[in-house]
């Protein structure tokens, strides 16, 4: 398969949650439709895969989703279709609401996060692997510090802030993959369907992970959506940050 195949693969955009930690924010539009200087997040997010040259995504809708539909209309040079499994759904129960209009292959990428990846850098990895799936990981600097105690409470390692990697919202999923889920882990709710689905796949050696160390940045809460604007407006101002080599 070359790059002009692997763009035409298509990329599931989350789009269903509440975000609900936001506050009032959230309260007449859905998150992925907040504003990073002037510009929602789901405007940044697909500007940066057409740059790459994908063109055809999935929009996983639910709460609010006639606000997702109406901006995504607006748009030009995309073929966009949705996929709306009700506001209740978990993620994994959304994934595979979009199973019969997802390629082979599908990018499932959560509507409030931006990265920096290169997407056909991280498809081939994930077709070379042999795995089902391939999740992107990064490295975050946890805010606390990390302790290990033994069965006395004697502390054994005390961690201070210590670097790990963390799954950050990217995946590459196989189609195939999800004939291998029963339908009572489909129907979690929340993202416990998705982490079941992983933790079967890594029972079975079909998980594999791709690590990314450029930008990656996401928000819950007022205070991270505070941290991202400032990310996103230095990545937009550093020279060099939107070439992929081909």
């Amino acid at each position: 398969m070359d790059k002009s195949e692997v763009k035409k693969m298509k990329i599931l955009i989350m789009c269903g949650g509440r975000g609900k930690r936001l506050g009032t924010m959230t309260k007449k539009i859905p998150k992925p439709l907040v504003k990073i200087d002037n510009r929602t997040i789901l405007d940044l997010k697909i500007e940066q895969y057409q740059y790459q040259g994908f063109r055809n995504f999935v929009f996983c809708i639910g709460y609010k989703g006639e606000l997702i539909r109406k901006s995504i209309e607006k748009k030009s040079g995309i073929h966009a279709e949705f996929s709306d499994a009700g506001e209740k759904a978990g993620i994994l129960a959304r994934i595979f609401h979009a199973k019969q209009i997802s390629s082979d292959q599908v990018l499932i990428t959560y509507g409030d996060t931006f990265t920096d990846i290169n997407l056909c850098e991280l498809f081939f990895k994930h077709l070379k692997s042999g795995n089902e799936v391939t999740i992107v990981t990064a490295p975050i600097k946890n805010p606390f510090g990390l302790v290990e105690f033994n069965h006395d409470n004697k502390v054994i390692s005390f961690k201070e802030k210590p670097i790990l990697n963390y799954y950050i919202g990217y995946a590459i999923i196989n189609k195939s993959a999800l004939d291998l889920v029963p339908q009572k882990v489909i129907d979690m709710p929340d993202g416990k369907g998705l982490v079941t689905f992983f933790k079967i796949l890594m029972g079975m050696e079909l998980l594999g992970s791709y690590f990314h160390s450029g930008l990656q940045t996401t928000f819950n809460t007022k205070d991270e959506l505070k941290k991202a604007k400032h990310k996103m407006i230095r990545f937009y101002t550093l020279p060099g940050n939107t070439s992929y080599e081909e």
